[in-house]
């Protein structure tokens, strides 16, 4: 997603636009780049808001949303899916309940490429929601989970939308349910996890652009008309839409007020699981 907006980019601006990946835990290393470099205006970071949560479960996360960023835009929301093995044969999440407490240990196991917090959450949420304690495995990336689903060594998985969509469609893995509050385009068959019956594990996560905290305000505001006129472009929104991005844009100042909504969210989210936000 970063390198076709960014290709838009430089169209638009005439100047060239360099990606830099920084891999790392929850996507920390790219928002450590703003704290400590990025002064001179000239780098953002696109990061999902995951990226931005971790700091409520890491008292010694590297940067801090709410001080070391300067919101620019959001630039869209995008949904989890939640994928089995087409090993263990169930086609419902209904199914996969029964099969999950008819059988047995071991079958408790779930799959994700989240930070090590991120993943205490989700079995949290997963075991409070069908009744069972879960049990998470990390996975260093999105083919080696989709691997072990596939050969059945793991059962069942919890990943970006996108991550499990080729998967889904070449059967190397089923989603049962996306995590969305509406169906997506790219995928209308799949239900959402309210439909399935399961609205606690509705959740919907998005990606923005920020720039380090002390970049001056008409530095923000320049690259905040530039992204947003990229991202409004129907070809891009149709090749993010493709991607699993719902493309949606916003202020500075209102990309500000949704993080910190976000982040209270999350903090009440946290706390309902009996997890102890650091925040």
């Amino acid at each position: 997603m970063a390198r076709l907006i960014a290709t838009a980019l430089e169209r638009r601006v005439g100047r060239r636009v360099t990606v830099e990946n920084r891999p790392g835990g929850t996507g920390a290393a790219a928002g450590e780049a703003l704290k400590f470099g990025g002064t001179d205006g000239g780098m953002v970071a696109f990061m999902p808001t995951p990226s931005l949560v971790a700091k409520l479960f890491a008292p010694a996360y590297p940067f801090d949303p709410a001080t070391d960023l300067a919101p620019v835009t959001t630039a869209g929301t995008y949904i989890d899916a939640f994928a089995v093995s087409p090993k263990i044969g169930v086609a419902t999440i209904a199914e996969y309940v029964e099969w999950l407490k008819a059988g047995e240990p071991g079958r408790n196991k779930i799959g994700t490429t989240a930070s090590d917090a991120m993943l205490q959450f989700y079995t949290r949420a997963l075991g409070r929601e069908f009744g069972v304690p879960m049990e998470g495995q990390a996975f260093r990336g999105t083919a080696p989970l989709v691997t072990d689903m596939e050969a059945g060594k793991v059962p069942a998985g919890v990943a970006g939308l996108t991550s499990f969509l080729v998967a889904h469609r070449g059967n190397r893995v089923r989603v049962l349910a996306t995590s969305g509050s509406r169906r997506v385009s790219v995928a209308p068959d799949l239900p959402t996890a309210k439909e399935a019956g399961y609205p606690g594990l509705t959740m919907e996560e998005w990606y923005g652009f920020f720039a380090a905290a002390n970049t001056p305000p008409p530095l923000v505001d320049l690259w905040n008309g530039a992204l947003t006129a990229v991202l409004k472009d129907k070809e891009v929104s149709h090749q993010l839409a493709q991607l699993g991005l719902e493309v949606e844009t916003s202020t500075p100042a209102v990309c500000a007020e949704r993080l910190a909504a976000h982040m209270k969210k999350w903090q009440a989210t946290l706390q309902g699981l009996g997890m102890k936000p650091t925040l």
